[in-house]
């Protein structure tokens, strides 16, 4: 993620069980350079300079995104690449929880659904004078069928494996990319390429070629 000439990053989420900072994730300058506070802006210290991005979502930190400089002066052309960088990084940052807001807000409404659906059928059952076992027998009947009917359920569950295998595969990914680039000086880009070429002559998938890297070089 190094950037516009910067030497370090550093990017770190609000610990759920805290609700403290904590470093995820960082490159080319330790831990406690870093000064992490979910302070905005800039500052220099022993000839490092710090730049700081705090993400928010309804007024709450949720995450900071920060580079470092061995120098104390950032050019303002270095400044905009990273403003731009850190803007496009905070919009997927937010989609979580938006997807977050927008799945608990269908949610409701889907049980909302459901519930009207049963009610309606039960005032309906009871203002025919219906008997009463028979009643009982209509209702569960139209629950189990309007239980089976709801779409948002349904959809979660067949979307839940295939994210979930995608997550695995990007995190194996991920983790092949940072151990071709120590053991073989790659960037980024050439371990990414390096990865889709074994993938393609092999005929397997780009997250099974990430594991036997994973496997090779960890053993």
């Amino acid at each position: 993620m190094q950037a516009a000439g910067a030497d370090g990053y550093s990017w770190c989420e609000v610990d759920s069980a805290t609700g403290a900072l904590t470093e995820r994730y960082s490159s080319g300058i330790s831990a406690p350079q870093w000064e992490i506070d979910g302070a905005s802006g800039a500052n220099s210290r022993d000839g490092v300079t710090v730049i700081r991005y705090p993400f928010r979502a309804e007024d709450a930190l949720t995450g900071l995104l920060a580079f470092a400089f061995r120098r104390n002066v950032v050019q303002e052309e270095e400044v905009a690449i990273l403003n731009r960088m850190a803007a496009a990084i905070e919009t997927l940052h937010a989609v979580p929880l938006t997807t977050a807001r927008l799945a608990t807000r269908i949610g409701r409404l889907d049980a909302e659904l459901a519930g009207i659906k049963i009610a309606e059928r039960t005032r309906g059952l009871m203002a025919n004078g219906a008997a009463g076992s028979d009643a009982v027998e209509d209702i569960v009947r139209h629950v189990e069928s309007v239980l089976e009917g709801r779409q948002f359920g349904a959809v979660l569950e067949q979307l839940l494996p295939d994210m979930e295998e995608r997550v695995q595969e990007r995190k194996a990914v991920a983790r092949a990319k940072e151990l071709l680039q120590g053991f073989q000086g790659m960037t980024e880009e050439q371990a990414y390429m390096h990865l889709r070429y074994r993938s393609r002559v092999t005929r397997r998938r780009l997250g099974e070629v990430a594991l036997e890297i994973i496997r090779t070089r960890t053993i």
